[in-house]
């Protein structure tokens, strides 16, 4: 084939395939109508508040130079833990050969797609001026790596990102064709080494701080994996079952029973891991230890985080309770109550319970409350809506695109 004709066929696809895109945007029952305009109604509100933000600056939330981080930024945490999690179906597939575990691959590949963009769109929310962000990206502005751990976040961000890209919307391979281990085993092995570097390079941003002392520890890493593999798995018990019932995409119950074993194993790692922090952080009495106990123990101030961080430690606690017993979780009932306890217990520890606190005091001993504005919640939500439309979009192209068949979903 002429280069010309090389050229003209990548011409047809990239058509085809942003034609099929469009399609897939615009058709649809009811039900999906009324998704997508009460999603499309939350982007438009947070639109106006973003508005509101690039004209006045960061002065209408509530972040100040003693609180720099916030409701964003405890965002972007959260979801890059979700990104991350698609590697436990991808090392379950390719390590331990769980053949009946591949129709989930593109769903959660579709999962973190989405998860990546959202956490993308928070840190570029955080930005006082946004128009600077090319500065960090590859390529066109100045990274300052290797010594940059936000360099390093970057990149593996990106990376995972295009990865996740290429897998879910480049043409299936035909099922005349053979599959090449070889090439299939270097991405899954990419794929995982990837997933599980974004997740610590973004714990190393915190806790390379020694000056913020509830940060400061080798073990934030490992919480976030694990709390990552929580949040993941009870999200996409939770997604698959929606899939199931609204698609003619036919899950396998065997993903389920998987997920709820690592959700359950994973919880118990987490309250492991949370007891030793508890602890290093209250056997001292040092003044190391000054913001752990301004958190849990609140002191004579009235501090909001404390009744905040108490919920979320409930709301976990539960949930592993519940995840414990094997007949408990088989229920389908209490396996999607523990899963809405899972999600609501790590968003409130993993995001604001971990960032808001870990600032105060401050290294001069100061000390500045800090409480979401409208403007925030109203952009958050807005984030939150339109990562439900792209998950909602990519869900439908996979459906659509890829047959329901392991052989049509090996090579993800």
């Amino acid at each position: 084939m002429t280069a010309d004709g090389h050229n003209m066929t990548q011409q047809q696809r990239s058509t085809g395939l942003f034609r099929v895109l469009f399609t897939i945007g615009c058709r649809g029952d009811w039900r999906y109508g009324v998704w997508m305009f009460c999603l499309g109604g939350l982007v438009l509100w947070g639109l106006g508040g973003y508005r509101l933000q690039l004209q006045q600056g960061l002065a209408v939330t509530g972040l100040s130079d003693q609180s720099p981080w916030g409701l964003y930024i405890a965002n972007f945490l959260f979801l890059v833990g979700i990104a991350a999690s698609a590697v436990i179906l991808v090392a379950a597939v390719q390590l331990f050969h769980r053949q009946d575990l591949i129709p989930t691959l593109l769903p959660a590949k579709a999962l973190a797609i989405t998860a990546v963009l959202m956490s993308l769109l928070f840190v570029f929310c955080d930005l006082g001026h946004p128009e600077r962000i090319w500065h960090a990206l590859p390529l066109l502005g100045s990274l300052n790596f290797p010594t940059s751990i936000l360099a390093w976040d970057i990149l593996a961000l990106t990376a995972y990102l295009l990865l996740n890209l290429g897998l879910v919307f480049l043409p299936p391979r035909k099922q005349s064709s053979p599959p090449n281990p070889q090439g299939i085993g270097m991405g899954s092995i990419v794929a995982i080494v990837l997933g599980l570097s974004i997740h610590t390079i973004t714990a190393f941003m915190l806790a390379g701080n020694p000056s913020r002392p509830l940060w400061f520890s080798p073990l934030l890493a490992p919480r976030f994996i694990v709390s990552a593999f929580a949040a993941g798995s009870a999200l996409m018990i939770l997604l698959f079952g929606i899939v199931n019932r609204t698609s003619s995409l036919s899950l396998p119950a065997s993903a389920t029973r998987f997920l709820s074993q690592v959700l359950s194993a994973a919880l118990l790692i987490h309250m492991f891991l949370l007891g030793v922090e508890f602890f290093t952080h209250f056997y001292p009495t040092d003044e190391h230890a000054l913001a752990s106990r301004l958190l849990y123990l609140g002191w004579n101030q009235n501090n909001p985080w404390t009744l905040w961080i108490y919920v979320a430690l409930s709301l976990s606690f539960l949930a592993t309770v519940l995840m414990i017993h094997p007949r408990w979780r088989s229920s389908p009932k209490i396996q999607t109550l523990a899963c809405l306890l899972t999600l609501s217990g790590l968003w409130m520890e993993k995001g604001l319970g971990l960032v808001i606190p870990g600032l105060v005091p401050t290294p001069l001993g100061e000390s500045a409350p800090y409480v979401p504005t409208l403007t925030e919640i109203q952009i958050s939500l807005a984030i939150w809506a339109l990562g439900a439309m792209i998950l909602t979009w990519i869900l439908r192209f996979i459906i659509l695109i890829h047959p329901s068949q392991p052989n049509g979903l090996r090579n993800a």
